[in-house]
């Protein structure tokens, strides 16, 4: 996703409108149009107010390219240095070859994510490739909208964790099979649209 459609999937995921993003973030609404119309590209004070507003990260909106050796272990380090990154090999191996390394975190929950991520990943696979590509990203999304800190508020882990968390349930496969065919405002339309039948949903148990 490019910058503008980071900020509409986030800004939508959070029920805001673009009047409200724009009074949150203290720049104007039709600054912020343009930025999600990709008609222009914000810099980095005004992409650290989005992101304060959307509560999640800058480096969102950072892309990396890796190009060569020097870009992938500049990353690699930083994870090594910062986030506990292990590059290892197993130990039922004498030698090292290349077959045999692998990564890995000494921090148990980003352990755990990552196998979450890769059960929900796999059971995906199963989809239409077009609904498929639409659950990888929106898998990825959450994941990207976890700002708790790796550090030192971590959740802790329970025995019975072992379901992915980010699995989709079978009604968000049936909004990926909806929409894939919609345009950005039929998406909005139906977004709204659910929104209304959701609050005459909880109206009604009253």
């Amino acid at each position: 996703m490019n910058t503008g459609e980071i900020i509409k999937y986030f800004r939508l995921a959070r029920n805001m409108t673009q009047e409200q993003l724009a009074q949150d973030a203290e720049i104007s609404f039709s600054t912020l149009r343009k930025y999600e119309a990709n008609e222009r590209n914000p810099k980095y004070e005004q992409l650290s107010k989005i992101a304060d507003a959307l509560g999640i990260s800058v480096n969102l909106f950072m892309d990396f390219e890796i190009q060569s050796v020097s870009d992938l272990f500049s990353i690699l380090f930083k994870m090594e240095g910062q986030a506990d990154l292990e590059i290892a090999t197993s130990k039922d191996l004498a030698d090292l070859s290349e077959d045999a390394l692998f990564l890995h975190f000494k921090n148990e929950y980003i352990n755990h994510i990552l196998s979450n991520y890769h059960a929900s990943v796999e059971s995906i696979q199963d989809m239409d490739a077009q609904y498929r590509e639409k659950a990888l990203s929106e898998i990825q999304n959450r994941l990207l909208d976890d700002n708790s800190s790796i550090h030192t508020d971590s959740p802790a882990l329970s025995a019975d964790s072992g379901k992915p968390a980010l699995s989709l349930s079978s009604a968000d496969q049936t909004w990926f099979e909806l929409s894939s065919d919609c345009s950005d405002e039929e998406k909005e339309q139906m977004i709204k649209a659910a929104a209304f039948i959701k609050s005459c949903l909880r109206h009604s148990d009253k």
